[in-house]
């Protein structure tokens, strides 16, 4: 029994020493990269981030009876270097990948007036107004965009470990060739004209009628932007030559992303067959011809701005590297 309790006594005196010096050895360490952090400043860093939020289109302030927006969703990928000249202040330069996607339904109407029908009248001397009619039409936008950031960071770390972090910059907005858009399948729009010199309605096939609305996707191109963007966020160090970074963003363009007027489209155009095609919505003159049905049936409806200003609030991940060049 007397063995026992010795060999315990032992047992227990040898775990409480190897603690001790492992606490020991932990807490050295610790105070050890302290000491380095407080020395050193690693001025090199290179940044990772993955982000996703609310991306503004140009579907928002209009009527849910007119047009009602399913989703708009910004999502980024980018990679930055950055240098720090302070332990505090630097700033850093790179290069991201910015997708957007939005769906919304149409479920309005809209009159072109004064409609230059080369196949209604080849002499071009009668004009109609032209009518349409959407029909819980589906619409899908995909954009992809090429972003050029340059940013300046304040940095500041607690204890040695864990920090915040603010970023004031602008970046480039470049889309990648074209944005997509595309109709949902099984969508139709209702058209008829009205001629006032005869006061005559045309509504029979095949110039007129009910029509399936194209959903071969359409390439449409956009214009580039300069955009202003402002994060904040805390910083989890991993290690001495990681951390992990977690905050929002929001960016805001200065410029308008949509075709120029002279390239913009009726919501309609007619087709050589009799028929009409059924532009999308980024590339015709949409916004414009939805503040004419407000105006024009004295709606009390709010007017939507007919440029495109890319906005975005969203969260961001991502990974800080310090001493990469150590890292073979």
């Amino acid at each position: 029994m007397t063995k026992k309790i010795i060999n315990m006594k032992k047992i227990t005196t040898t775990i409480i020493v190897f603690m001790s010096i492992f606490a020991a050895y932990s807490q050295n360490q610790s105070n050890q990269i302290a000491e380095n952090t407080q020395e050193k400043c690693e001025p090199h860093r290179i940044f990772i981030h993955l982000g996703t939020g609310y991306a503004n289109s140009i579907y928002d302030n209009m009527n849910e009876s007119f047009l009602y927006k399913n989703y708009s969703i910004g999502s980024m990928l980018e990679f930055k270097y950055g240098y720090f000249f302070t332990k505090k202040w630097g700033i850093s330069i790179g290069l991201g990948l910015a997708h957007f996607a939005a769906q919304a339904t149409l479920n309005n109407e809209g009159m072109l007036p004064h409609y230059d029908d080369p196949l209604f009248d080849p002499e071009g001397l009668q004009f109609y107004d032209l009518y349409y009619k959407f029909d819980n039409v589906v619409e899908k936008q995909q954009i992809w965009g090429l972003e050029l950031p340059l940013q300046f960071h304040f940095e500041h770390i607690f204890n040695n470990q864990h920090g915040i972090m603010a970023s004031l910059g602008v970046k480039g907005y470049f889309p990648v060739i074209s944005a997509k858009t595309v109709f949902k399948e099984d969508n139709y729009i209702d058209t008829k004209g009205y001629e006032a010199f005869t006061d005559t309605w045309y509504s029979t096939q095949p110039h007129f009628g009910r029509k399936e609305v194209s959903t071969i996707p359409k390439p449409i191109k956009l214009r580039c932007s300069v955009d202003i963007i402002a994060e904040f966020g805390g910083i989890i160090c991993l290690n001495e030559k990681c951390n992990f970074y977690i905050g929002a963003y929001s960016s805001y363009g200065f410029l308008d992303i949509l075709p120029k007027d002279n390239e913009k489209k009726d919501i309609i155009t007619l087709k050589n067959d009799n028929t009409f095609f059924t532009n999308h919505l980024l590339e015709s003159s949409f916004l414009n011809e939805y503040n004419k049905y407000v105006e024009t049936n004295n709606l009390s409806w709010k007017k939507v701005t007919e440029k495109w200003n890319r906005w975005q609030i969203g969260v961001k991940i991502g990974v800080h590297i310090k001493h990469f060049h150590q890292l073979k």
